[in-house]
């Protein structure tokens, strides 16, 4: 019996002894704050690359500039394209242009809190009218709170017809150092005045 009690005692004390030799597991390593937003940054950066790409192969041919694009609630797109130095066309439709335009002349102008860039390409007698908006809606404490919209305008004969407003989460505003790039400045007025004031009818009720 003590001899049973004793092998006992010495497997017991082996097993704990055993127990003891083991590592521990080793702790799981937490990434530094760092880190994640290097991360975090890295994948904003990659989302913005694919996004660029999206609105490269909707909008132009892939030895072409973006210069604007952006699709409509109906599902048809309007984009301006870069086609060589001093050369941009405006397209808009479905996968095949309905309209094709070349040419095109830009314009920009500041507001306070903010600015607006149009480009125009006449067709006949109706003139398209491309146009990125930002205006001050607020003069408070809680800031400029600008009114951002984009779209085009459409003038017959110097009279207005129609306006659209892009809805594209994919939308690429004026790009104005491309604009310069491709586009000549408005030559009977300079490249400081706008090509219409009809763009207000985008702003915020009470904003016109």
């Amino acid at each position: 019996m003590r001899a049973a009690l004793g092998l006992a005692a010495i497997l017991l004390l082996a097993a704990c002894q055993q127990q003891a030799e083991e590592p521990a597991p080793a702790a799981t390593p937490q990434a530094s704050p760092s880190a994640n937003a290097e991360a975090a940054a890295d994948a904003a950066m990659a989302g913005e690359m694919a996004r660029q790409k999206r609105i490269h192969a909707a909008a132009c041919k892939s030895e072409e500039t973006p210069i604007f694009t952006c699709k409509f609630r109906d599902g048809k797109r309007v984009a301006v394209c870069g086609t060589a130095p001093g050369k941009a066309e405006y397209r808009f439709g479905g996968e095949t242009p309905e309209l094709v335009i070349k040419g095109g002349e830009r314009a920009y102008t500041m507001y306070s809190g903010g600015g607006e860039s149009q480009i125009a390409f006449t067709n006949g007698n109706t003139r398209y009218i491309v146009f990125s908006r930002m205006l001050r809606t607020g003069f408070g404490e809680e800031g400029n709170a600008p009114a951002i919209s984009d779209g085009v305008v459409i003038d017959r004969a110097g009279n207005f017809v129609d306006m659209r407003i892009c809805e594209d989460p994919d939308l690429l505003p004026v790009d104005t150092n491309a604009a310069e790039t491709y586009l000549p400045a408005d030559e009977s007025t300079g490249d400081m005045s706008l090509f219409t004031e009809e763009t207000m009818r985008a702003d915020p009720v009470g904003n016109e």
